[in-house]
């Protein structure tokens, strides 16, 4: 059983692994299969699942920062889900995410793109651990499992839906999605640390380079009102004027306990 764990256990080189094979995969799918509207649609479905309720919802706004509450079996589902976006387990995105609220765009910052620039894959194990921060999840067996067995998670996924659907169905609504949603964290981690970058600005003076972004606020399912998060970390909604649309926040709206 020890073994088994450290086969599927998060690591960095497993990690960037899945991304590139996910990223190849995608490609190849496209040129074989074309986009037409049931792609794009299970390419939409898997990018919501897993970017949405997964990492944004689940892994961000739940896990790193507890900015809200609610029915304990649906988290299970949407960090379960956040695991197939290929950016690593809850505890170890929260692990790195804790990281840049602390070090923001200093060094230790993980991914400022002052320090680093555009970093394709912002999974990085080797970063200081802030385990202290994080003991709400690691009280859960259900996160540790989900840690320890990471990768046997996605490719029990994967082989699941090549059963199901072949590999048309595993690329469309796995590996895009999933390409995708890494793509998309990489962007929001530029983007909103970028006041100069089309479409962004600042509502609040703060001490690092965080940064609102009109543009990518659809896409990213409100991340990129990321000066607004560094300001109010703890908020379960990224908007603060009354236009900065944020999907996730509505979605939260809807699941969380009053």
């Amino acid at each position: 059983m020890k073994q088994v764990a450290t086969l599927f256990s998060s690591s960095i080189l497993k990690a960037q692994l899945f991304f590139a094979f996910a990223l190849v995969s995608s490609v190849c799918a496209v040129f074989t299969y074309g986009l037409d509207l049931y792609s794009l649609l299970f390419m939409f479905i898997g990018y919501f699942l897993y970017g949405c309720l997964g990492i944004v919802v689940a892994f961000h706004r739940y896990w790193t920062h507890q900015s809200y509450n609610t029915n304990p079996l649906l988290i299970k589902i949407f960090s379960l889900l956040g695991c197939f976006g290929g950016t690593g387990s809850p505890l170890a995105w929260a692990n790195i995410h804790v990281n840049h609220h602390l070090y923001s765009d200093k060094e230790g910052d993980p991914h400022s793109p002052s320090i680093s620039g555009l970093r394709i894959f912002t999974l990085n194990y080797s970063i200081k651990n802030k385990t202290e921060y994080l003991r709400h999840i690691l009280r859960d067996p259900f996160q540790k499992i989900l840690h320890r067995y990471y990768f046997l998670f996605l490719v029990l996924y994967g082989i699941g839906l090549f059963i199901v659907g072949g590999v048309y169905l595993t690329c469309f609504l796995f590996l895009l999605p999933a390409t995708i949603t890494v793509l998309m964290s990489n962007i929001v981690n530029y983007v909103g640390h970028k006041p100069t970058y089309p479409g962004s600005y600042r509502t609040f003076n703060l001490k690092d380079q965080s940064s609102n972004n009109w543009l990518w606020a659809i896409p990213s399912w409100g991340e990129s009102w990321h000066n607004n998060h560094h300001r109010f970390p703890k908020n379960s909604t990224f908007k603060y004027k009354w236009w900065e649309f944020d999907i996730a926040g509505i979605v939260i709206q809807i699941i969380k306990y009053k």
